[in-house]
């Protein structure tokens, strides 16, 4: 039994176990046998005594007389020793045994606990390593000084089990060996390299955060400082001596405040912060030097000139009397003095100037960068955190999904003005060039505020519904810095596309040179433009009632109110009818929408009323009795539409713009053979403007008047088209002449159409309803449908001049 027991010993200490679990059972399971042994050993040495202690008995009794008991005596007092060695080799034995499962099971344990630790710096390190962030404002990076503080703690707690680890793996190699300990101290230097390296790691990011909230503390004093200076310097020159003592005791008192900035040179300060300053903080780090040195130098320049001013030596006036000078020499005199004071005027008048259009400059591009950065901050602080934040439990159910409805396209905004504007302004050198950047951007300027500002309502709807004042927007506004409520932020971009204006006209109305003049005013007219348009499209919202396919309207040109008067010849009452309606007119593109204005909760609201196409409508420029009044009018006068702008130059805008849209419809539909044709007789189409049809006398020459015509659509007797000037008033085809004669060229646009040479000769067959006959050409077979524009009754002189411009293009004749 004790053989087996330890053979089985013997053989288990040749291969150790591989786990922690492993050497606790094994051990355990021999314990138990081991001590089953021990109390055989006990049993049996105890029956040996007992027996022992009988034979001596026996023994003393019989005086050793009997030779037996005294052989068993020694036999039995020889097995009792015997036994005790056994059983202290035995002892040993186990011993041994026992204290290798013992160190393999702390072996196990310790490496079990070294690859948790082990694992757990690596992922610590990992995570540090990616806290590259170094926050852009100082409210920034006090967060990421939070975050890193919250982290610490974690890292303390991973460091103190590597305290551990390194405290049981030192155990181990103190005490007494049985098994080989030679892996403990390598993985005992791996978790101290671990955890020193995280130690190190960690107390550099403190160190780069404590620097970088310095940095942005700097810049954040350093663009305060030059805001106050821009607001100092944009004050009017003083006139007098004492407003000039004053302005120079506040300009020095301000600029000894710059001491605080601790900025001495570019250089000193790269060097300071050469750990902190990456390559997103790099451009912000140098435009805020640039704006310090470009400040700095402005006030430098001003305290110059107020020292000059105050300065200034008072000549001090001779009143011993002198001879009288004659009349020619004084008048002499007074010109030249008075042609220095003019001078000299003029030059402080020229430095003036300069100084005003670099202060509108300065402020201009200033304020670009703080727009940029603070769509950014809007971004980064809303936008962001409904997307990738842990605050997503705090979004109201309302709010969930409608980030393009809240935000619209303002990361479109920011984009470009962060990647493309902002950079193009900074590189200006010139006046010149800034306006350049706004001309050649208007499209995008357009596109950009049109689509941001109409959507500008449904966001407003949207943040009443979810309320501004919920938990969401409450811990984004905390957490950003934010004075305001998000509502205030998203009107930035209206007050921004309002405010470059403004600049231009500031900086227009400071230049002189013509060249500048020029640019500046076509900057100023594109700002304008997108400023019109952009409101023009924030009243189409308004509009109701309307069920057409809003895309099929084109772009919105211009929106205004007038008062209209509408005239049908269906209409018998037409005479009672003379208070005119009050009606909001959109222009666009493909026609125009009639519509009345109305107030709903304080906000403008438009019921659609009438549209008409602007491929069905004529034009007259002029009414008779007021030059305010324009009219439209659908095919053969059915019904006309008299509208009275409220002064001449919204009438002529309005008319000139429909006039452009007519035109291209013109170059569009009738392309080289209507040019060809105008060459050929000479004649040109003469857009000017005209007394109203009502007023013209019902001539012969009236009646021939014919719109140039397109057939929109393939059905023959479509009625989509102004009517013939061969029709009436009334609407009724009178008689035409049988042969009529071709005055231009005209190629088929259709199977059914006919083609004409100049000069052939047709035989009328039948008039349709829009300005289309279908004729038979002499001579020929040929039959099919013509424009009635190109025919003139055969013998017929012409003599055409252009009175108002018709729905397909063309302009009447007459």
């Amino acid at each position: 039994m004790l053989n087996e027991f330890t053979e089985r010993l013997a053989n288990d200490s040749v291969d150790l176990p591989n786990t922690k679990e492993q050497s606790a059972d094994l051990l355990c399971r021999h314990a138990v046998e081991y001590n089953k042994l021990k109390k055989c050993f006990a049993e049996a040495v105890k029956k040996g005594e007992t027996l022992l202690c009988d034979f001596k008995q026996d023994t003393d009794t019989y005086h050793g007389t009997i030779p037996s008991t005294v052989t068993n005596v020694t036999a039995l007092e020889r097995l009792l020793v015997q036994m005790e060695e056994t059983e202290k080799v035995f002892d040993d034995f186990w011993e041994q045994f026992s204290g290798r499962l013992k160190q393999c099971h702390s072996l196990r344990a310790f490496e079990e606990s070294f690859n948790i630790v082990q694992c757990s710096l690596n992922e610590h390190l990992q995570i540090i390593s990616e806290m590259t962030d170094v926050g852009d404002s100082v409210e920034r990076v006090k967060t990421l000084l939070d975050e890193l503080a919250a982290f610490q703690k974690s890292c303390e707690e991973k460091i103190k089990l590597s305290e551990d680890l390194l405290y049981s793996g030192g155990q181990l190699l103190t005490s007494k060996r049985f098994i080989v300990l030679e892996s403990i101290q390598p993985k005992c230097d791996e978790v101290q390299r671990l955890t020193q390296t995280l130690n190190d790691r960690l107390e550099k990011r403190l160190q780069t955060l404590n620097k970088s909230c310095e940095l942005q503390a700097r810049i954040q004093k350093a663009s305060e400082w030059c805001a106050k200076g821009v607001m100092l310097l944009g004050s009017e020159p003083a006139d007098k001596c004492i407003s000039a003592e004053q302005s120079l005791t506040e300009l020095e008192e301000f600029m000894s405040s710059a001491h605080h900035l601790k900025v001495e040179s570019p250089r000193e300060f790269y060097s300071l912060f050469e750990d902190t300053i990456t390559p997103e903080t790099k451009p912000i780090v140098t435009q805020v030097l640039q704006r310090l040195d470009d400040v700095t130098t402005m006030c430098d320049k001003r305290l110059a000139s107020l020292k000059r001013l105050i300065n200034k030596p008072r000549p001090i006036l001779s009143v011993n009397p002198e001879p009288a000078i004659p009349i020619h020499l004084a008048n002499n005199i007074t010109k030249i003095s008075n042609g220095v004071d003019e001078c000299d005027l003029a030059i402080q008048n020229d430095e003036n100037i300069v100084t005003k259009t670099k202060h509108v400059l300065t402020e201009l591009l200033y304020t670009e960068r703080q727009y940029t950065a603070e769509l950014g901050s809007i971004l980064r602080g809303y936008k962001d955190q409904m997307e990738f934040s842990d605050m997503k439990n705090l979004i109201p159910s309302g709010l969930k999904g409608k980030n393009e409805v809240l935000f619209g396209n303002l990361e479109s905004i920011h984009s470009f003005h962060n990647q493309f504007f902002l950079p193009a302004l900074e590189s200006s050198s010139s006046i010149e060039s800034v306006a350049v950047c706004f001309t050649e951007n208007r499209e995008k300027l357009l596109q950009l505020y049109t689509y941001y500002c109409v959507n500008l309502t449904r966001s407003e709807e949207l943040r009443e519904a979810v309320g501004e004042d919920n938990l969401f927007f409450k811990a984004c506004q905390e957490k950003i810095g934010h004075r305001l409520p998000l509502g205030a932020y998203l009107l930035l971009p209206m007050q921004r596309i309002t405010k470059y204006q403004l600049l231009l006209k500031e900086l227009l109305h400071n230049e002189k040179n013509q060249n500048c003049v020029t640019k500046l005013q076509k900057a100023l007219d594109c700002m304008l433009l997108v400023l019109n348009n952009v409101n023009d499209n924030m009243h189409q919202i308004g509009i109701t009632g309307f069920h057409g396919d809003w895309n099929d309207l084109g772009g919105l040109l211009l929106q205004g109110s007038f008062s209209v008067w509408v005239e049908n010849k269906k209409d018998l009452l037409k005479e009672l009818r003379l208070k005119p309606m009050r009606r909001q007119i959109f222009l666009y593109q493909q026609g125009l929408l009639l519509c009345k204005k109305v107030s709903k909760d304080n906000k403008p609201m438009y019921h659609y009323k009438k549209y008409l196409r602007m491929c069905n409508i004529g034009l007259t420029e002029t009414v008779k009795g007021d030059l305010c009044k324009f009219e439209v009018w659908l095919e053969g006068r059915q019904e006309v539409y008299t509208i009275q702008a409220s002064n001449l130059q919204q009438k002529q805008q309005w008319v000139s713009e429909i006039k452009r849209v007519l035109l291209e419809q013109l170059a569009e539909l009738k392309g080289e053979k209507i040019k060809q044709y105008i060459s050929t007789f000479g004649k040109h189409v003469n857009l000017r403007q005209t007394n109203s049809i009502d007023g013209q006398n019902e001539t012969g020459s009236n009646r021939n008047r014919r719109p140039l015509s397109h057939h929109e659509t393939t059905d023959d007797d479509s009625s989509d088209y102004s009517l013939t000037d061969d029709e009436s008033l009334d609407g009724t085809i009178k008689h035409k002449a049988d042969s009529y004669i071709s005055l231009a060229d005209y190629n088929a646009l259709r199977p059914t159409d006919a083609t004409l040479k100049r000069g052939d000769k047709v035989d009328l067959l039948k008039a349709g309803s829009s300005s289309w006959w279908y004729v038979k050409v002499h001579g020929s077979k040929t039959e099919g449908w013509v424009p009635a524009a190109h025919l003139e009754i055969s013998g017929r002189k012409s003599s055409h001049s252009s009175q108002s411009v018709c729905s397909h293009g063309s302009a009447s004749t007459e």
